[in-house]
């Protein structure tokens, strides 16, 4: 019987090995051992859809979707410790299968959309908000937005869940007012600074939704980009500017 694998080249490899952040994304296992001063990586490329699926196999899986048309595709392939390789294997099930074609895509996501940040700026003036938000002398100035005035209701679908939306919500009932308010002075100074920002941010919004239209997806993206985007600076004064821009903006419109 033909053996449809291929061998992997180092680079390829280490592409793989990268992708996962060199942990098993099935257990969290390492995928490296250091010896002797050297660091080696031992893991399995583990086949989603099998090189050379057995006639149970083909059966099993002849409704589901690929990743490739292409077995040896990097796209169905995904580096994993070999415990949960062999899990995987023996027996493959359509669950399972489900499961590591979920995990895989949303890594294909991670590397495509990551690979678009350096075309998507955003202007150094939103640095002054994040600070501004971990600034505890401005605390007498937070003033809650009514309940009532939320847009996030009407903007949100199933998609996003009930945490992160609670999360959301909260986040502009305690700080929607006291954003705009600095947006107001930035534009004092810097005219339609306001406006740019929030093109630049809708810009990005929009190429998430070509990639993923899952709100979770979209929203969580959102916030790592800023997060990047400003130096790591502060992720929690990113998640409140996103939520600010969700009800202000059209993200999630």
């Amino acid at each position: 019987m033909q053996d449809n694998r291929r061998d992997f080249s180092d680079n390829e490899k280490m592409l793989l090995f990268n992708e996962v952040d060199g942990h098993c994304p099935i257990c969290g296992d390492t995928l490296s051992h250091k010896k002797k001063g050297s660091i080696y990586r031992t893991f399995d490329i583990a086949h989603i859809y099998p090189a050379n699926p057995r006639p149970e196999e083909v059966k099993i899986l002849e409704d589901e979707l690929l990743l490739s048309s292409d077995v040896n595709d990097l796209k169905n392939v995904i580096a994993v410790c070999k415990k949960c390789h062999k899990i995987f294997d023996t027996p493959r099930t359509v669950e399972e299968y489900q499961k590591w074609y979920r995990l895989k895509l949303r890594l294909i996501q991670d590397a495509e959309i990551k690979n678009t940040y350096q075309l998507f700026n955003i202007e150094s003036e939103i640095k002054t908000i994040l600070e501004n938000l971990n600034n505890p002398n401005f605390e007498d100035e937070l003033i809650s937005l009514n309940y009532e005035s939320l847009k996030i209701d009407e903007k949100t679908n199933s998609t996003l869940p009930f945490i992160i939306k609670r999360t959301i919500k909260r986040d502009v009932v305690d700080y929607f007012d006291f954003i705009k308010k600095l947006f107001i002075e930035i534009n004092k100074t810097n005219p339609y600074k306001f406006e740019t920002l929030a093109s630049q941010i809708k810009g990005f919004y929009f190429k998430c939704m070509q990639i993923n239209q899952s709100q979770e997806y979209i929203y969580n993206t959102l916030v790592d980009w800023l997060c990047i985007k400003t130096d790591n600076y502060s992720k929690r004064a990113c998640e409140i500017v996103i939520a600010y821009f969700i009800q202000d903006c059209e993200v999630f419109s």
